[in-house]
């Protein structure tokens, strides 16, 4: 059984994370009915690694990849998103459009996959973005917890930016290492190890072009669907996140036996991984879980991750 290495990639970092959750959405999409799908493991080494089981070698991985990427270009649950801000201001491509013109955009994509197969991608990742019940203090659909943006900036417009600009070397970038933080596309403000607190700051940040790994960032975003979110009564909730909108935290596992992507779903969406029993998790196979408290600032909303740490038991669990 072939086995990758993907050195570019750390576990501690959300980023890395999602990217490798990326990589496995890419090539299970990818693979042929019948065939095995590639499974996803964590080798320890100074850090935790993931490793592509039973998948391509390096070049044959990032053909398959930058064919992956190609395919987005028109992506419906992309494209479709543009809408008015407020119903009649300007022109925005973000998670955030009138719940009406959510519920309506989340009702055609439905409509359309009872006919065309080729749309279920569209709704993993539409399943991700939103709900149509919740609601934030503007009376817009409130989104994923994930949704690190905000001002002058609009989630869907970096991500299309990020569809037409990633090249082959930024993906061989993010998976193999080193990061060298030299490309000026979107951030999509998931690393860890580069967040700017506005508060901090003399200027609004969404007017300053951050230099990042856009492979990283594009393959993150090629995870997503992993992170779903669902309603909880007028509340959203999404995968793997608790606490407020401005004091929450993401936490996830590693694990260190191969997954396939449906056993990384159940995996993802088990309240074990956040009861954080020890003996329930070396049963599932989990070395350890991490958790990134989620900072948002008071002008404007803007988040980022702070270091992760291991994650602890509740209280008197």
């Amino acid at each position: 059984m072939t086995e990758l290495l993907l050195t570019g990639l750390d576990g501690k970092n959300p980023l890395s994370f999602l990217a490798a959750l990326g990589v496995l959405n890419a090539l299970a999409d990818r693979t042929k009915e019948g065939t095995p799908e590639p499974r996803l493991v964590w080798r320890a080494g100074g850090t935790y690694q993931p490793a592509i089981v039973g998948g391509p070698d390096r070049s044959v991985l990032l053909d398959a990849l930058v064919q992956d990427l190609e395919s987005f270009r028109g992506e419906p649950a992309i494209e479709r998103l543009r809408y008015r801000k407020d119903g009649d201001g300007a022109g925005a491509h973000d998670l955030k459009p009138p719940p009406g013109y959510f519920a309506d955009y989340l009702s055609r994509l439905v409509n359309d996959a009872l006919v065309n197969n080729d749309l279920r991608r569209s709704l993993a990742f539409a399943a991700a973005f939103a709900t149509d019940v919740a609601m934030d203090n503007n009376g817009n659909t409130k989104p994923t917890a994930l949704h690190f943006t905000a001002g002058q900036q609009e989630f869907l417009t970096m991500v299309s930016e990020l569809i037409e600009g990633v090249r082959v070397e930024d993906l061989e970038e993010a998976l193999f290492g080193p990061w060298k933080y030299e490309r000026p596309l979107p951030v999509l403000q998931w690393d860890n190890t580069s967040a700017r607190d506005y508060a901090l700051r003399a200027s609004d940040p969404s007017k300053d072009k951050k230099l990042g790994v856009p492979g990283a960032d594009w393959l993150a975003f090629r995870g997503l669907p992993f992170i779903r979110v669902a309603p909880v009564g007028d509340r959203i909730v999404t995968t793997g996140c608790s606490g407020e909108w401005k004091t929450g935290a993401f936490r996830w596992p590693i694990w260190t036996v191969p997954l396939s992507r449906p056993v990384v779903g159940s995996v993802l969406t088990s309240p074990e991984v956040f009861e954080v029993n020890p003996s329930i998790l070396r049963a599932r196979g989990i070395a350890i879980v991490f958790e990134s408290a989620i900072r948002r600032s008071d002008q404007g909303g803007y988040g980022s991750f702070a270091p992760a740490r291991m994650a602890r038991p509740a209280p008197g669990g």
